[in-house]
């Protein structure tokens, strides 16, 4: 690794530690609520390791203790992680000179708060020729931590006291993931078209109303990102 390969790691790292106490609640949430479920610890500890996306886990659990039709299942993990689409589509400009090994690896780790942290960083268009080493710097620290949490929560189950309110600071660290992404207009409206179509199905069963508020927030931010491409000069 070259001098400047390990100072860019080293910055993605460094920029990631404040996100990591959010993390830490949300990763012992998730592992406390894949064990409650019935999972092994060989199972969960799978689980997060090949899906790596605690909203998705989080949300297909409920129905894998409702014993829901596993088509469901699917169709839930899939539309709860669309939003990866828009973040594809970001990072695409900036990674797609990399060989397939290294786009593998960072789809692999990217998560929301490195994302958030990328794109503030580097705006379209630039070409600083570490910023994949950021990147991976970044997801690295946040895949550490999330899988060290979730093993902590796997292995106490139901140990954790409910009255810790572990499932509140997970929230916390999510809503201080958007402020950063909110400079973005088209994750602007497509956040808010999420809040209102999740408030509005809030009602469905098995949770529906979550699905609901992703496939048209992402829907939208997905329109006014082409209606905005297409309207720009040149």
């Amino acid at each position: 690794m070259r001098a400047s390969h390990a100072t860019a790691f080293r910055e993605g790292a460094v920029a990631a530690a404040p996100q990591l106490l959010g993390v830490v609640p949300w990763g012992l949430v998730t592992g406390v609520a894949m064990s409650s479920a019935g999972l092994s610890v060989p199972q969960a500890v799978a689980m997060g390791l090949l899906i790596f996306a605690g909203a998705a886990q989080l949300a297909v659990l409920p129905l894998f203790v409702a014993q829901a039709p596993l088509w469901l299942m699917l169709l839930t993990v899939g539309v709860v992680n669309l939003r990866y689409v828009i973040y594809s589509a970001g990072l695409a400009p900036h990674f797609q000179h990399l060989p397939h090994g290294w786009r593998a690896l960072l789809s692999y780790v990217t998560v929301d708060g490195t994302f958030a942290l990328f794109v503030g960083r580097y705006p379209p268009g630039d070409r600083t020729p570490d910023r994949h080493w950021f990147f991976l710097g970044g997801s690295l620290a946040m895949w550490c931590t999330w899988q060290a949490s979730s093993w902590a929560g796997i292995y106490a189950g139901a140990l954790i006291p409910k009255s810790w309110s572990l499932e509140f600071a997970g929230t916390l660290g999510l809503i201080a993931l958007l402020r950063p992404v909110l400079f973005d207009r088209a994750a602007l409206w497509g956040s808010l078209a999420a809040a209102a179509a999740a408030l509005a199905a809030a009602g469905l069963p098995l949770k529906l109303g979550l699905l609901v508020g992703i496939a048209a927030g992402t829907a939208t931010g997905l329109a006014f990102a082409f209606h905005s491409r297409r309207a720009s000069p040149g």
